[in-house]
């Protein structure tokens, strides 16, 4: 309960309407306050034009309300206003509605470092995603170039670009969306530990979102390991979608040796499908692309504590299809 001394201001992801004496704040869900003292409305009112915040009403019958617009986020601390005129205005009113320090973790995103190894369908669905966020450093490394077979899901990529290679064009793609970045492009093929520690940046995050050669998981927990990097891994099967889980550097012992463990169960890897569908690589790149955004914020959500099956249920016919 806040202490009289506090201040706070509507959540950005809440608004408010009257009906006589009934307050409804509409957020996710909508919540119906009968008989709202009047003291609660005058609030309500002023501190929607107050962007640094006022002390809640206390006394009467205003405590059990302001009780319950404290627990679920209906009202925040003020929240840094100076990213108003800026591409993030919206992402920072929503990390403020989650009740982060929401010009601080702006600004984290900013300073952070993401190599994005594979820039095909999923991973360049996570980099779409990294930038819009406004994650400040970015390398990418591919070693293909662009194909006619790519367009169905590659989505940085245009028909003009086919025979480029792919870390050249999303390069120019990620500089239109953020001048104020200079991402580095390697045109490279990764298979050993030792090519992809040059990549790395200590303390920084890997997106694991290539799919060569089958050994790839372990040569990308072995580089993050000496690294100090976590990783995120993401995949699409024909009927099983996986993103996940964000893989920190004390993690990263246990992840190798349960690659093992499959590995011993299953026997030698298989090459992967060439079959692909475009919202499965989208659905999949989005959803890794969130959690690696989470955790960079250092934000605990179910959603990063595991691995994410996006897919699950085999597909059945419409009747007379």
């Amino acid at each position: 309960m806040a202490d009289g001394s506090d201040r706070y201001v509507l959540s950005p992801a809440a608004t408010w309407s009257r009906d006589g004496d009934e307050l409804r704040v509409f957020f996710d869900e909508v919540l119906l306050v009968r008989r709202c003292p009047e003291a609660m409305f005058a609030w309500l009112e002023a501190v929607s034009d107050e962007p640094l915040g006022l002390p809640v009403p206390r006394g009467g019958n205003t405590d059990a309300i302001v009780r319950t617009l404290l627990r679920l986020r209906l009202v925040v601390a003020p929240f840094d206003r100076s990213w108003q005129s800026s591409a993030w205005r919206n992402q920072v009113e929503y990390f403020a509605a989650l009740g982060l320090d929401a010009g601080a973790a702006q600004e984290r995103l900013r300073a952070a470092h993401v190599t994005v190894l594979g820039v095909g369908g999923v991973g360049g669905a996570v980099l779409a995603e990294l930038v819009g966020a406004g994650v400040g450093g970015l390398t990418l490394v591919d070693g293909d170039r662009v194909a006619l077979e790519n367009l169905n899901r590659q989505y940085l990529y245009r028909r003009c670009d086919v025979g480029r290679a792919k870390v050249d064009v999303a390069r120019e793609w990620v500089r239109e969306r953020l001048p104020e970045t200079e991402p580095i492009a390697a045109m490279e093929t990764i298979t050993t530990s030792e090519a992809l520690v040059p990549y790395l940046r200590e303390g920084g995050f890997l997106v694991v979102a290539a799919d060569r050669p089958a050994s790839l998981p372990e040569v990308c927990a072995q580089a993050c390991l000496e690294r100090g990097v976590s990783m995120i891994t993401g995949g699409c099967g024909l009927r099983v979608g996986s993103s996940g889980p964000l893989i920190r550097p004390a993690d990263v012992p246990a992840f190798l040796a349960s690659l093992q463990e499959a590995k011993a169960v299953a026997g030698t890897a298989v090459t992967p499908m060439a079959a692909s569908f475009g919202p499965v690589n989208t659905l999949v790149g989005a959803t890794m692309g969130r959690d690696l955004i989470f955790g960079i914020l250092g934000v605990r959500a179910g959603t990063t504590s595991h691995r994410i099956e996006l897919l699950g249920t085999a597909l059945t016919r419409e009747c007379g299809r």
